[in-house]
């Protein structure tokens, strides 16, 4: 095999697996925007849309990995080591996130309207969230140190214009994974009524002008 030929067989499948997540990003998205019925007699487990906004985040995160080489220039040397260190950092914010989530929720039924608020339990559950953040936050600076130790100055600046304009991107995705999720709950439409002209003509004899 030939260098050149060498060097064209991993820019092929590059191209080749972003089409593929191209195509299942739009398909996920477009699953997500079609309001489909729940199964019958299912119950609010039944009604979660697998293909919302966590699946967007999904597979974007894929699809920034695969768009990452092209934006920051690596060579292919650069990129095999740059490509572990980029699904570590996605998934630390991914694992904290949900974590985050999961507590704020927690406080949300604790202090809801009908709860009787046990201010102890609230606390415990305030200083665990407190304890995450801090956490979450030394993880994902680790998380970056790993990741500019293979890059350059100039990548290490290219990465975080890129992480932006992928978050971007990925918040589109999402509000419209959102609203589709919210179309499928509320259900299709009523039917508006045609007037009987009959009717509407009898209705309009009974009024008088004084």
């Amino acid at each position: 095999m030939t260098p050149q030929m060498s060097s064209f067989y991993p820019r092929a499948w590059r191209l080749m697996a972003a089409t593929v997540l191209i195509v299942a990003v739009a398909a996920g998205v477009a699953t997500a925007q079609t309001p489909t019925p729940p199964p019958r007699g299912a119950g609010s487990a039944g009604r979660a849309d697998q293909s919302g906004p966590a699946e967007v985040q999904r597979l974007l995160d894929a699809y920034s990995v695969i768009r990452a080489q092209e934006a920051l220039k690596l060579d292919d040397d650069q990129f095999v080591q740059f490509l572990p260190k980029l699904t570590a950092l996605q998934e630390t914010r991914r694992r904290n996130e949900r974590a985050h989530n999961q507590i704020v929720a927690e406080l949300g039924r604790l202090t809801g309207p009908n709860a009787q608020v046990d201010e102890a339990q609230v606390r415990e559950k305030l200083k665990a969230l407190q304890d995450l953040d801090v956490r979450a936050a030394a993880e994902l600076r680790k998380a970056y140190d790993a990741i500019d130790q293979a890059l350059d100055v100039k990548q290490q600046a290219r990465f975080r214009v890129f992480e932006l304009q992928m978050e971007r991107r990925k918040l589109e995705l999402m509000l419209q994974a959102r609203r589709g999720e919210a179309a499928r709950r509320m259900g299709p439409a009523a039917p508006i009524k045609k007037l009987d002209p009959s009717t509407t003509a009898t209705s309009s004899k009974q009024i008088r002008v004084p």
